[in-house]
């Protein structure tokens, strides 16, 4: 099983990018997944992780967020021991240089095949990009908290540009379409799903 996480609209949206794209997945490629959404918040998610991965005890974690500006979905190598942003959370909680955990490693790298993923999209004719920073807000503290509470599942995160009614009042803003992008994350979760038959 793929325990799946997505988060709520947080700052001046009103929807997330990936709230609505696993709110969305078709209801084959639900099969043998959990979906799960994260509170837009340093406590709730701090909270929530070791809760899921406990309850659902899953063989890969994927998590999903939005990453407005960014022009196609984004597969995150790392996440550091990081919290810092000038827009507050979810709940009106600023976060300034404070470490996700004082006692922990200054990073994680993610333990999917991200490569593996980016070339069977590229086979698609999908534009899948790897990034190295997954910012320093609650997307970086999910992927290192999956790593930190579950070493030896699989984890990784997933970045999901704004969908085009997000960005009409956002001129210059890249968007993608939805259907484009529930796509991509079947696709994702199918391969994940044959990548761990075979390990």
């Amino acid at each position: 099983m793929i325990l799946v996480t997505h988060f709520d609209a947080f700052g001046e949206d009103t929807v997330n990018s990936s709230q609505l794209v696993a709110q969305n997945l078709p209801t084959d490629v639900l099969d043998n997944i959990v979906l799960a959404q994260l509170p837009t918040s340093k406590v709730d998610v701090e909270q929530r992780i070791p809760e899921l991965i406990a309850q659902h005890t899953p063989q890969a974690i994927l998590g999903m967020g939005q990453a407005g500006g960014r022009t196609a979905p984004s597969l995150e190598w790392v996440a550091v021991n990081l919290l810092h942003s000038t827009m507050p959370d979810n709940r009106g909680q600023q976060h300034r240089a404070v470490p996700i955990d004082p006692h922990g490693p200054d990073a994680y790298l993610t333990t999917l095949p991200v490569l593996q993923l980016q070339e069977s999209m590229e086979f698609h004719g999908l534009p899948l990009t790897l990034s190295s920073t997954a910012g320093l807000f609650m997307c970086n503290q999910a992927l290192y908290l999956f790593r930190h509470h579950a070493p030896t599942i699989p984890s990784g995160f997933l970045h999901l540009p704004y969908v085009p009614d997000q960005v009409v009042k956002k001129p210059g803003i890249p968007s993608m379409a939805l259907d484009t992008q529930i796509r991509m994350v079947s696709l994702i979760l199918h391969d994940i799903k044959d990548w761990l038959s075979q390990i």
